[in-house]
């Protein structure tokens, strides 16, 4: 099977136009939320009880508002005024917590500026499966994570030097201009409107269908792809695990004896490993599957954060020089999981719903949050933040080893219907492609060939190959023109700061 290259989206244009501001905004992201940090932690002096408090502020706009703001998503008809709209406001609410007196106030406004970021995700998401072709879709899936976690690396160091220069409110100041930024370059592309959302979206009758309607059809869909609900099962049971112990991370580095400086450092060692770890998984997504990769890489996090707690039981402290390299092994792993995750998603969805689709399968991780800190926190307070750890590593090994099974058997079942695949009936015409290579070529180039029916396949398999050579050449130049874009990033940062 061909490997991935790691750069094929930065052949389009527009794709390659905004990856730019992409980056520049996700190091704002990670001063951010790095800088809130430190302020509840080392400024304020709160425990793990403000740390949850903050980690369900982030994920209550999410749950909240994601199904409706992926409806909309799917209707909307300026992206970009949305998109800049939102992004201007989020640097406002950034330079608010610069006044925030308390906690209560700060959460308030962490709460406004993420239910922003909850409208602007899927608007973002919506447009990616037309920025690239299907061909490209895992490459552009891929340089989002890589830059995601490179940002990791440079915006908790970066915080470290701001924070020690000028203080921690003044991460908040630079987060604000990287909003700025990313709107000046959105504001600089034209892209043409969307037909009229009042009669974008239609019901069997002709008649315009509400937002209900919509997202039940995005609830339905997912209701019966099987692929789609063992993957957000999965997730979903992954980021209840680390959620129990990410947001004490902290806490726990603080126990440990690694200082307010150095915290920076085991962030970055999560994002460099991340950042390597896309590199090295990415072209494997493919070759093994989806749901092998992100079995092993559970696995591999799960035993991270054993490696952790067993520190913590051990106490011990002071030995930066060894959770830094265990940081950049969880990051590395991580990097399986953050990969497969939207990359199945787009893939299994078609783009009509993609808006939808993506909030509401992030929403149902997210919807753990509110449980998951909480929850974390207890037991901290009850047993130690080391039976955190110890407890949560070994549960996500454990779902890693089910997920891994369940990618095997996903794997063997499709190379033995492959085996086995009948030969075309008759047809009458001179073809030479085989069917599972002409649906496989459909596919690439963005057919929802797996969603026909068994009559439009059969009318798939009788075409020749030039007429399937024709039908990719059209759909290819209609994703060749669609002006579309990516900016912000549309990975939301939730949970603590290990992760």
């Amino acid at each position: 099977m061909e490997r991935l290259s790691l750069t094929a989206a930065l052949r389009h244009p527009r794709f390659r136009l905004l990856y730019g501001g992409q980056a520049i905004s996700s190091v704002g992201d990670w001063l951010d939320y790095l800088a809130l940090v430190v302020l509840l932690t080392y400024t304020w002096g709160h425990g793990a009880g403000a740390l949850a408090a903050l980690s369900v502020a982030v994920a209550v706009p999410m749950v909240a508002l994601a199904p409706v703001a992926g409806a909309l998503a799917d209707r909307m008809s300026d992206r970009i005024r949305v998109l800049v709209g939102c992004d201007l406001v989020r640097a406002a609410l950034a330079l608010g917590y610069l006044a925030a007196p308390n906690l209560p106030v700060l959460l308030v406004l962490v709460v406004c500026k993420v239910s922003f970021g909850a409208l602007f995700n899927p608007v973002h998401q919506s447009t990616l499966r037309s920025v690239v072709p299907e061909k490209d879709l895992l490459s552009a899936m891929s340089l989002t994570v890589f830059t995601n976690q490179a940002a990791k690396v440079a915006g908790p160091a970066l915080s470290g030097l701001i924070i020690a220069g000028w203080g921690v409110r003044a991460a908040f100041v630079v987060d604000a201009a990287t909003f700025v930024a990313s709107a000046a370059l959105l504001s600089a592309v034209r892209l043409p409107r969307r037909p009229d959302p009042k009669t974008q979206a239609t019901a069997g009758d002709g008649e315009p269908t509400g937002l209900r309607a919509d997202i039940a059809e995005g609830i339905r869909f997912i209701a019966r792809t099987p692929a789609l609900i063992a993957l957000i099962g999965s997730v979903a049971a992954t980021l209840f695990l680390v959620l129990t112990f990410d947001t004490l991370s902290p806490l726990a580095m603080r126990e440990l004896g690694v200082g307010e400086t150095s915290l920076g450092y085991v962030v970055a060692a999560v994002g460099l490993g991340a950042a390597l770890g896309t590199l090295a998984i990415s072209g494997r997504v493919m070759a093994a599957g989806p749901f092998v990769v992100l079995g092993v890489a559970q696995i591999v996090v799960g035993a991270a954060v054993s490696g952790i707690g067993t520190g913590l039981g051990l106490d011990a402290h002071g030995m930066v020089w060894l959770w830094m390299p265990i940081a950049g092994v969880l990051g590395f792993a991580a990097a399986g999981i953050m990969v497969v995750f939207p990359y199945v998603l787009h893939r299994e969805t078609p783009p009509e719903l993609t808006g939808r689709v993506t909030a509401i399968a992030n929403a149902f991780p997210v919807l753990l949050q509110l449980a998951a800190p909480p929850l974390g926190a207890a037991l901290a307070s009850w047993a130690g933040v080391g039976f955190v750890f110890l407890t949560a590593g070994p549960a996500l090994a454990a779902l890693g080893a089910v997920v891994w099974l369940y990618g095997m058997r996903v794997r063997r079942r499709s190379q033995h219907s492959d085996d086995e695949q009948p030969p075309p009936p008759p047809t009458g015409r001179a073809d030479t492609m085989p069917d599972t290579q002409r649906l496989d070529a459909l596919r690439a180039a963005g057919f929802p060939v797996d969603g026909l029916t068994p009559g439009q396949l059969e009318a798939l398999h009788g075409l020749s190959d030039e007429e399937a050579d024709l039908l990719i050449s059209v759909q290819l130049r209609l994703q060749a023109t669609a002006d579309e874009v990516e900016a912000h990033s549309g990975e939301p940062i939730i949970g603590g700061v290990l992760f």
